[in-house]
């Protein structure tokens, strides 16, 4: 966005009508982005804490968003770093966050923070171990971590771990997930 610093902006989630939603780190605002056009604000994320690599790390548009309208976000709390989920009214600015995912670690590094919706419209999240390397190893811990679960924040039966969003552990700090035409996820 025009007379921001670029480390500013962390994260760009594409809407059905082809605009762009924009997440800014450190102020916890969402800007719309359409072409030939001026960045608007739609809302902010409320409780947002901008330490160190921390912020409003990740964005993510429902796959349902036609029917729902709910945009999901990765942000760094003033406890725990965590996924919310918020309405968009038509004509309207996001509604309050709804939390999904609370009790990912936080610290002044590797928080993670990026979302992607992949096959059967399930939500992955990509977590950072904070600068412990060891909780990255550790399945008591969602830091480190791919986690995946369902849009309101419970557990597939298929996870690899019972009970456990942990999809995959042993990562240091994941900055992009992304699925190919075979549904095969990229991190």
């Amino acid at each position: 966005p025009e007379g921001k610093d670029s480390r500013d902006a962390e994260s760009l989630a594409f809407l059905p009508d082809g605009s762009a939603l924009v997440s800014e780190r450190p102020t916890g605002r969402v800007l719309q982005v359409r072409p030939g056009s001026a960045a608007v604000r739609v809302g902010s994320v409320p409780g947002v804490v901008a330490e160190g690599e921390g912020g409003l790390l990740g964005l993510a548009v429902a796959p349902s968003f036609a029917q729902d309208r709910l945009v999901y976000a990765y942000l760094t709390a003033a406890r725990d770093n965590r996924v919310v989920r918020m309405a968009w009214p038509p004509g309207g600015s996001l509604g309050p966050p709804q939390v999904v995912l609370a009790g990912i670690p936080k610290g002044a590094i590797h928080n993670g923070g990026q979302l992607a919706f992949g096959p059967g419209g399930l939500l992955w999240i990509s977590t950072g171990e904070e600068g412990v390397p060891e909780r990255a190893q550790d399945l008591g811990s969602l830091g480190g971590k791919i986690l995946r679960v369902t849009p309101d924040g419970s557990v597939p039966g298929d996870n690899p771990f019972p009970g456990s969003p942990i999809w995959s552990y042993g990562h240091r700090n994941v900055q992009g997930l992304a699925f190919d035409s075979t549904g095969q996820l990229w991190a």
